[in-house]
């Protein structure tokens, strides 16, 4: 990953933190050209970003797949309004389903409860799950319906399968 950010007339030499960067591997600095005449000396800064950085570059990016970035693609589409609202429950109940896995997963790895600590917390979990996935079906049932009635086109469908289990 690149990334260039132009510093203006600022010397690269006002206020250095650090000799050498951290958590970078390459550093250049490029001037920048401009048809207007000035006196001031224009540089822009490259930096290769290390592995770390390209990570949580990344993790950010991941960040626009929330629940809020989900339904934000669903009302944009060209989908009837009762759709776009089953559609909506479909992606709230699947985010609650990956929610309570990861609980349960974790209260499995606690090693901070005993027993039946442990067997307790795994049955509501279970019990909340179940929950969950009898309402997904029954919103995807409801979606099938919907899609027969209002007649929907295959690419339609495709696009709403694709904001439903993305």
């Amino acid at each position: 990953m690149t990334l260039s950010l132009p510093t203006g007339s600022a010397p690269l030499d006002a206020h250095p933190l650090r000799s050498e960067p951290l958590n970078v591997d390459k550093v250049t600095t490029t001037p920048i050209t401009s048809n207007a005449a000035t006196t001031d000396s224009n540089t822009s800064i490259h930096l290769d970003l290390s592995p770390v950085a390209r990570g949580i570059a990344s993790a950010s990016e991941k960040a626009g797949n929330t629940q809020e970035a989900k339904n934000t693609k669903i009302d944009v589409s060209n989908l009837p309004q009762e759709i776009k609202e089953l559609l909506k429950r479909i992606v709230e109940y699947r985010e609650k389903l990956k929610e309570k896995q990861q609980e349960l997963e974790d209260v499995m790895r606690d090693q901070s409860l005993n027993d039946e600590q442990r067997q307790a917390k795994l049955d509501a979990l279970q019990q909340e799950i179940s929950s969950l996935n009898n309402s997904l079906q029954e919103a995807m049932s409801q979606l099938s319906k919907l899609v027969s009635q209002m007649d929907v086109d295959d690419d339609a469908v495709v696009g709403m399968m694709s904001l439903a289990m993305s």
